[in-house]
């Protein structure tokens, strides 16, 4: 019952993780191994709020909101498998 609020803090911490490493973003809250930005990483994750283009297909992977609405899905989804896979 409340594994929710631990998924979600799992799929941030995966989120923060894979947008400071990846190839097409990088140095988003630890800059040039030098100091510290956390309010990059807060700018990330807000940034969907208003850029259009970060709905685009291409975007998803750097989305945040999508990250946690696919993890929602997939959470409910495997929470009750009967009522979700099964038709029958």
């Amino acid at each position: 019952m409340f594994v929710y609020p631990y998924v979600i803090i799992a799929t941030t911490l995966l989120f923060l993780l894979y947008i400071q490493f990846s190839d097409g973003m990088g140095n988003i809250w630890y800059r040039n191994g030098e100091y510290f930005s956390p309010m990059g990483a807060i700018r990330v994750i807000a940034y969907p709020l208003h850029c259009i283009q970060m709905w685009y297909p291409e975007m998803w992977d750097i989305n945040y909101l999508v990250w946690i609405i696919t993890t929602t899905i997939l959470y409910y989804v495997f929470q009750t498998p009967d009522k979700y896979l099964y038709a029958g």
